[in-house]
């Protein structure tokens, strides 16, 4: 075999007619095999040839190799934490990928964008966050029910992980969905350096199983009985019973690859009692064997060590259009013309829902309410699989929407109000525009998240602000504003279906009530801006022919109607003109044709929307 690719020999399912003894043996070799792996990356990192961080699963191993054999890599799919290394081996990733993209060369499984806690191959996904991956499970199993693939998904957690709260929001979601997930929580009794059991109050079992969900408990300590039982529920979750497993297991080295503060005679006594390390101990010959395992290891490492460096990439953080409308396309015309702004929303999303991979995701937009501006109206009476009105829970919408998204799915997400998106925001922006860069530009993510901004209606401080420019400045996250002026019925067919871009969707709430306009402000021509793949044109509006322009005005969303009467007052008591821009992408911010017009005016105005309750 080539030492420069090796890969896990013993991926095959493991056979049960040979006996206990043989299948207790074929999982202890696994579990040793990925230990040597570990140990070597550990190594690696004392050298100085890993930089950041390595977080390694030694003395949990068992648990990959026990529950692997029973996944079927086509249909199912697994979420790991940060310490996902022994699962990403077992559910069949390259050792030589997973190397090499620690060390940064050639052959990397992400491109060395990920590191040590974000992989991926195949169904297979690794994440930093605690918690997100719980959400983006549920949202992919929600998404392999609606396109009929008999899969399951695995959300893997640790003990510490169970004080998140989207872990809880995860499993509610999944019991209401009745989404075939399988919670594995690997309980080795640390968070981070803090012992769990001064955090974690309470039985766990009894938090899961208040959701309604089935829950279990039990030791890696037997490898067998272990691979028995993972038999048992897979096949129960197949069924469309989402399970809750709680593995009692053993973390031997520190959180990451600092030093281990716990205390000398706890890490002795877990090592004394290491399942693994007691089998090793009780055969010899299996020890040798770890032995030339760890060898064979830091050879490929090795080789791998002499390949060039992988070159900096120049790749876009965030994807281009699939279409490129022009600014024309986004003007709305005269076949919408009396219609309200809402309206014309609701017919866009009527529109999009006729793609079976949209998903309609959100709090109260089922019929008869239709959402809190009526938005949404119709959609779940029309496509009733296909809407999902959720809890009150923000994280869970838009997580839930990025399992769904990286399965291939287009879920839009409504957040009932804008400000409540901040809620939302770790799953937008440590996800959402994280997932397609970090794992090596293999997966999309697209998804759009509705967000109702601005003020006016006397809502108060928390319902009536703009916040979108939170969001603004985040690589990997594309910001869209409509104004009265867009068609929001193309703008919504662009973004849902044509974006493989996480969009923020940013709503001018205090026009929803308004008519669309589609006259031209006065004094003025629209002035059409060719599509461009980086996203979407700005609308732009220059003085009539014959007449001079003495500044730029630019502005967004449901800023436009006080801004167009502030200029047609300039223009009739004043005779000044301005170029005229309505913004379309907030972020990222293309000011080319801003720009230019700046040069002509030699001044610029930008009005943008303040808190107005």
């Amino acid at each position: 075999m080539n030492p420069g690719r090796i890969h896990f020999a013993t991926r095959d399912r493991v056979p049960v007619d040979g006996g206990d003894e043989r299948l207790a043996a074929d999982c202890m070799a696994r579990a040793s095999d990925i230990r040597a792996l570990e140990v070597v990356l550990l190594d690696l990192f004392r050298l100085g040839q890993i930089a950041g961080t390595v977080h390694t699963c030694v003395g949990e191993e068992i648990i990959p190799v026990a529950l692997h054999p029973h996944l079927n890599p086509n249909t199912d799919a697994f979420f790991a934490t940060h310490r996902g290394h022994g699962h990403f081996i077992a559910s069949g990733g390259s050792p030589d990928g997973l190397i090499a993209e620690m060390l940064g060369r050639e052959g990397a499984v992400c491109l060395g964008r990920g590191g040590s806690q974000n992989l991926h191959h195949g169904r297979f996904f690794s994440h930093g966050i605690q918690g997100a991956g719980a959400l983006h499970a549920v949202g992919y199993a929600w998404a392999l029910q609606r396109a009929g693939i008999p899969g399951i998904v695995v959300a893997q957690l640790g003990d510490g992980t169970m004080g998140q709260g989207a872990t809880y929001e995860a499993m509610s979601f999944a019991a209401l969905l009745r989404a075939p997930v399988l919670f594995l929580i690997q309980h080795n009794g640390w968070a981070q350096s803090t012992a769990a059991a001064s955090t974690t109050t309470g039985d766990l079992l009894d938090r899961a199983q208040a959701f309604g969900l089935d829950a279990d408990r039990r030791s890696d300590a037997d490898c067998v009985a272990l691979h028995a039982h993972f038999a048992t529920i897979t096949a129960t979750v197949r069924t469309g019973r989402p399970f809750v497993q709680l593995v009692d297991t053993q973390r031997l080295l520190a959180h990451s690859k600092g030093d281990d503060t716990r205390h000398p005679d706890t890490l002795r006594e877990l090592h004394d009692n290491d399942p693994l390390e007691v089998w090793t101990q009780a055969r010899p010959a299996f020890a040798a064997h770890r032995r030339a395992m760890q060898k064979r290891w830091a050879d490929l490492a090795a080789d791998i060590g002499r390949r060039p460096k992988i070159a900096p990439s120049s790749a876009p953080a965030i994807p281009n259009l699939l279409a490129s409308p022009s600014a024309r396309d986004l003007l709305a015309g005269i076949d919408i013309a009396g219609t309200t702004v809402v309206a014309a929303i609701n017919a866009g999303l009527q529109a999009v829902m006729a793609d079976a991979r949209v998903l309609m995701i959100g709090e109260d937009i089922a019929d008869p309410c239709g959402g809190a501006f009526r938005a949404t109206r119709g959609l779940s009476t029309a496509f009733p699989e296909r809407v999902f009105s959720t809890p009150i829970a923000e994280a869970a919408i838009v997580g839930v929407s990025v399992g769904a998204a990286l399965a291939g799915f287009r879920p839009v997400a409504e957040i009932m109000f804008g400000d409540f998106a901040t809620l939302a925001a770790d799953q937008l922006i440590n996800s959402a525009a994280k997932y397609p860069y970090a794992l090596g530009g293999e997966v999309t993510c697209p998804l759009v998240v509705r967000f109702p901004s601005g003020g006016g209606f006397g809502y108060g401080p928390t319902h009536s602000q703009s916040l979108e420019r939170l969001f603004c400045g985040e690589p990997g996250l594309r910001v869209v504003a409509l104004s009265p002026r867009h068609d929001a019925r193309v703008l919504l067919r662009h973004t849902v279906c044509e974006d493989d871009a996480p969009v923020v969707f940013v709503e001018p709430k205090p026009c929803y009530g308004d008519p669309v306009t589609t006259d031209v402000p006065l004094g003025a021509a629209f002035v059409d801006i060719a599509g461009k793949a980086t996203g979407y044109p700005p609308l732009f509006y220059r003085p009539a022919e014959g007449e001079v322009a003495s500044v730029t005005v630019v502005t967004y969303g449901h800023m436009t109607t006080a801004v167009e009467a502030a200029m047609e007052t300039l223009l009739l008591d004043e005779e000044i003109f301005c170029d005229y821009f309505v913004v379309t992408q907030l972020w990222p911010l293309d000011t080319r044709d801003i720009n230019r017009s700046v040069a002509r005016t030699g001044r610029l105005l930008v009005v943008e929307p303040h808190v107005a309750t």
